[in-house]
């Protein structure tokens, strides 16, 4: 038997000590049943903020209500940001205040946001450079137990949240922006897959300043080699690929580039 669920993303890299740290505070022995640590990925690009949020909004609904995320993207770690929990749609979220969470949490729902200043939720001492080991770990793992969300600290009635182009669909043109680059140079967009739901076979994809005639396809094995393609990613979102190829090396884009298709209505 084991007490809740504790997701964690980072940017800290596989091989890092720093990842193996923070599992060992998520383990520590508890007063109740042991947590489950499920490590999504310490391969986040450093500092990049917008792909850990975008990964953590792809994944969320995979796991049940009751699942407390942990997340550490932190370029800001020692200064006055804050380090928040927020609680949306039955799932917890725990981090920084950048903007990491809140993308997932506006896709459960109406997010309640609150400050980490419990002392209970931190080491005793706490490293002005390692909060995800000192303030956020101890906090997702108190949450995971069963520790009252409502005690964690003060509501925060302005959290920051990523700025993003949203999506739009006009006649003859759908607009948004990248949110993801995953290892093979797929490009993920904030456009809803049922969008391409009756368009050509044929659509002009502009990223940035980048502009090619790109298919419209099901699977990438419809595609020839080096064929730029649109179809419906995993995640249910729109995805730009290369058949066999690298999507975000061939048009320069990552997370926030804008994005243009355009076609016939």
């Amino acid at each position: 038997m084991v007490g809740g669920t504790v997701t964690v993303l980072t940017d800290f890299g596989t091989g890092s000590r720093y990842a193996g740290e923070v599992r060992a505070v998520l383990c520590a022995p508890s007063p109740g049943l042991p947590v489950r640590v499920v490590e999504l990925t310490h391969d986040v690009r450093r500092h990049d903020v917008r792909q850990g949020a975008a990964i953590l909004r792809s994944v969320v609904g995979l796991f049940p209500p009751g699942t407390v995320h942990l997340a550490v993207v932190d370029p800001g770690v020692g200064t006055a940001r804050r380090g928040v929990a927020v609680r949306s749609g039955g799932h917890l979220f725990v981090g920084p205040d950048n903007g990491l969470l809140l993308t997932a949490a506006l896709a459960l729902g109406d997010p309640e946001v609150r400050e980490i200043t419990h002392p209970d939720l931190r080491r005793p001492r706490v490293a002005a450079t390692f909060w995800g080991r000192d303030v956020f770990a101890p906090c997702a793992r108190w949450l995971a137990l069963g520790f009252p969300f409502d005690w964690v600290g003060p509501p925060v009635p302005d959290p920051v949240a990523l700025a993003e182009q949203p999506p739009r669909r006009e006649p003859g043109r759908l607009s948004g922006e990248v949110v993801g680059r995953d290892p093979f140079g797929n490009l993920a967009t904030n456009l809803p897959g049922d969008w391409l739901e009756g368009l050509p076979e044929v659509v002009v994809v502009r990223v940035g300043t980048r502009e090619e005639v790109a298919r419209r396809v099901r699977t990438y094995g419809e595609a020839s080699v080096g064929d730029l393609v649109v179809l419906v990613g995993s995640d249910g979102l729109l995805e730009v690929a290369v058949r066999e190829g690298d999507a975000a090396e061939r048009l320069q884009a990552g997370p926030g580039s804008p994005l243009v298709l355009s076609f016939a209505p």
